[in-house]
């Protein structure tokens, strides 16, 4: 083998290793131990809400109006979590398809 290939070989052998362990070493930051939990909205002013469903909304004005409230329809599938912040609202629809009633749960 002459010498200018032995040399290539021999700095590939000691560059991969160097540049792998790089890319592997994890990055020193300062991160807090407890990362804040992003608040869920629910509904706070439940007087607001009921005069709301009083009007009869479509399920498409109530996700408008109420952006970061889960609205569960009839027939939809959901989990038994309790969730006590009125963020998910189970609707009663009436024959037009307007939400006429409900309940958070």
């Amino acid at each position: 083998m002459n010498n200018v290939m032995r040399k290539a070989l021999v700095a590939l052998f000691v560059a991969v290793p160097a540049i792998a362990s790089v890319e592997a070493s994890p990055v020193a930051v300062d991160v807090p131990a407890v990362q804040p939990v992003p608040a869920r909205c629910g509904v706070t002013d439940l007087n607001e809400f009921a005069a709301f469903i009083a009007g009869k909304p479509t399920p498409a004005e109530f996700r408008a109006f109420y952006s970061c409230v889960s609205l569960v329809l009839p027939g939809d599938i959901t989990t038994l979590e309790m969730r006590y912040d009125n963020s998910r609202y189970h609707a009663k629809l009436d024959q037009h398809g307007r939400i006429v009633g409900g309940s958070f749960r």
